[in-house]
């Protein structure tokens, strides 16, 4: 499982990170694009120095240096963070002016790490430490590079908790809160990485191990080191990649759901609208340009339908509304939104039959279904509302029976 997490992590962060550089883009490159790039890439960085072969070829260079690197990379990644979410919560020019003093503040930590690694000895190193027993007798050099290490690291992690959350209160896209508050999660598990090294970094210069290191992890939570040491911060690098990309994924996928939902609601409509606009044809509004986006002709077609139906207000039958809502009262569908449908439906059907007749208008029209105050001003809600009854008016018995009673009675007159 440790060899299938860090092994296969950086590939996929890898490639995430060349796509988010070098994806095309419609006009310019939004801001923030390159720091999300450079995220994933210094946690592709992270993970790879975990990885087994890339520890055994460390012994050729220098002991324990990918813990260096992947240290670097890891408070680089956690810059990047903090740089993508400063773009999403100020404006480019601010965004900058934050992101300069952060990067300042992350070349001071990596060259102090790096000072002090290279001041501490190779019989001092954690590795040897770690065979011999324990860290409670290192160098001040690697007590100087955890707290280097340590500040910034827990400094960058309140930073990005602090960001995600103040950006996921004004999120109005529900992938958007959904992927920061993934990221928070992430954070909130890194703050348990960051507490385990800080108790360790502070119970060491007091000679005791507070969380004695059990050596190589045999799983991701034995020895006890390995869950807070090795599993908390993988979990963290998952929670907060997958947070600040999800919106980007989903964003497509929903998308596409709308559009096809729009698609939909045309196709649903149109019954009913050809009806409509046959015997009302001023409600059709002309025609500007191709005019062939999904949303844009729902939109036509809902006020189309809802304008049809007040244009035919005076041929609204209330015997058809009574013969329909007795025959819906005898149905399973009593009392639903779908029985109000099929009433609904029915009314409006026998008033395009008296309109096509020429029939004289009634003296007490029945009045326009419930709930049009609720609706209004929501596209979706009256959508909804409408395709509803389209779908009674083009299959539903009910509607016709009781529709043919109003063209009985036309017929009679």
């Amino acid at each position: 499982m440790i060899n299938v997490i860090f092994g296969g992590m950086p590939l996929i962060l890898l490639t995430a990170s060349l796509y988010w550089a070098f994806r095309r883009r419609p006009g310019q490159r939004p801001a923030g694009t390159l720091s999300l790039s450079a995220l994933l890439a210094c946690f592709a960085v992270a993970f790879s120095a975990y990885q087994p072969t890339v520890r055994a070829l460390e012994d050729a260079v220098a002991l324990d240096l990918s813990r260096l690197v992947s240290n670097s990379a890891t408070l680089s990644a956690g810059a990047a963070v903090s740089a993508v979410l400063l773009y999403l919560n100020y404006d480019v020019p601010e965004a900058h002016r934050r992101i300069r003093w952060r990067l300042r503040l992350l070349a001071v930590a990596v060259a102090t790490m790096a000072v002090a690694f290279a001041a501490t000895p190779p019989e001092l190193m954690w590795s040897t430490a770690e065979t011999q027993g324990g860290l409670d007798e290192g160098p001040t050099s690697l007590h100087i590079y955890s707290a280097a290490y340590i500040a910034f690291l827990s400094y960058a992690v309140l930073d990005c908790l602090t960001q995600t959350w103040t950006r996921s209160r004004k999120a109005t896209r529900t992938t958007q809160r959904l992927g920061l508050r993934t990221t928070a999660a992430g954070c909130v598990v890194a703050l348990l990485y960051t507490n385990y090294k800080t108790v360790n970094a502070v119970a060491a210069l007091f000679g005791w191990n507070a969380i004695p290191d059990g050596g190589r992890c045999t799983s991701l939570v034995t020895p006890v080191s390995c869950a807070f040491g090795v599993t908390a911060p993988a979990v963290s690098v998952l929670l907060i990649t997958t947070g600040l990309t999800l919106p980007a994924v989903l964003w497509p996928v929903t998308q596409f759901l709308r559009r096809r939902w729009e698609r939909q609601s045309v196709s649903d409509l149109t019954p009913l609208w050809q009806d409509l606009t046959q015997v009302c044809p001023s409600v059709v509004f002309r025609t500007v340009g191709g005019e062939t986006e999904t949303d844009l002709v729902l939109h036509r077609r809902v006020v189309e339908v809802c304008d049809g139906i007040l244009t035919l207000d005076e041929h609204r039958s209330r015997a058809v509304q009574q013969a329909a809502a007795a025959a819906v009262a005898a149905t399973r569908h009593a009392g639903t939104d779908r029985g109000a449908a099929i009433v609904e439906a029915a009314v409006v059907a026998g008033a395009i039959r008296a309109a096509r007749a020429g029939a004289p208008a009634q003296d007490d029209p029945a009045p326009q279904a419930a709930g049009a105050d609720t609706r209004e001003g929501d596209l979706r809600a009256e959508a909804l509302w409408l395709r509803s009854v389209s779908r009674q008016y083009a299959t539903n018995d009910i509607v016709h029976r009781a529709a043919d009673h109003q063209v009985s009675v036309l017929t009679a007159a």
